[in-house]
């Protein structure tokens, strides 16, 4: 039986106290591996670019060489946000690395993956500072006590846009859900593992598909009742004129987007 070794990162000191990150990794894991045999679990509360300076991290790569274990991580970056870095763990383990939003990791799959994240950070950074340039040319720069260079910091000032953190939060949830519906999740297990991991307003999303879907079904009642049809529902070309005129305008586009499978299920 192949055993795991769970890895989470935070890293800040602030969010391992407060659980913010540490917690919507353990649902993630847990809802995947929570049947699995876990080994051990290893926490690293730290900022920490450089893998090196992770110990807790080096202790679990440690134990996965010691017993042939595999490494577990809730999502890549929690890993490392470095291409070069990932592979090189990928390597010392011969593979042995899955992450919860990468279905199916190899070695191809990890390189694309990160390779994104990597260009990601590049960006963040370039954009950052970017806007602190343009901001000291507004308002200039000033020196404290010392002479200690520091750039202005006012109350709106942030080092990554509320845009970017929401654009980031609708990437992981996204992520998440499409692994779970392509291991066959229904909306109501998808809305509820995304409750889980505190992406409520995405959650929402998959709660009003779960509605959609029972209006579908009390009109698939209807013209089964007013037909007398009791055949497959995929045969009837009859049954998405019929739904078409009396569904909502979005609750029909989710029936025409239901695969052959869905729809007899």
């Amino acid at each position: 039986m192949t055993q795991y070794v769970i890895y989470y990162w935070v890293s800040t000191k602030k969010q391992g106290e407060s659980g913010l990150g540490l917690d919507a990794q353990r649902a993630y894991v847990n809802y995947f591996y929570g049947s699995k045999l876990i080994l051990a679990e290893f926490i690293d509360v730290r900022s920490g670019k450089t893998v090196s300076k992770r110990p807790e991290l080096q202790k679990a790569l440690a134990l996965c060489q010691q017993q042939g274990a595999t490494l577990v991580v809730a999502k890549i970056d929690r890993l490392s946000r470095n291409t070069e870095q990932a592979l090189q763990i990928y390597r010392e383990l011969d593979g042995r690395l899955e992450s919860c939003d990468i279905p199916n990791l190899n070695k191809f799959t990890l390189t694309l993956f990160m390779a994104i994240a990597d260009r990601e950070r590049e960006l963040i950074g370039l954009r950052t500072k970017q806007a602190l340039d343009q901001k000291c040319k507004q308002v200039g720069e000033w020196r404290k006590g010392g002479g200690t260079k520091r750039r202005p910091q006012p109350a709106s000032s942030v080092l990554r846009s509320p845009v970017t953190n929401e654009n980031e939060h609708k990437r992981r949830a996204k992520v998440l859900a499409t692994t779970l519906r392509a291991a066959g999740k229904h909306y109501q297990a998808i809305a509820d593992q995304l409750n889980a991991a505190d992406f409520k307003t995405i959650a929402m999303y998959f709660s009003d598909q779960l509605a959609a879907i029972g209006r579908i079904a009390v009109a698939i009642k209807a013209f089964r009742q007013h037909t007398g049809y009791t055949g497959r529902l995929v045969e009837s070309p009859a049954l998405n004129t019929y739904l078409a005129d009396r569904l909502l305008p979005t609750d029909f586009n989710l029936w025409t987007s239901l695969s052959l499978t869905e729809r007899i299920n």
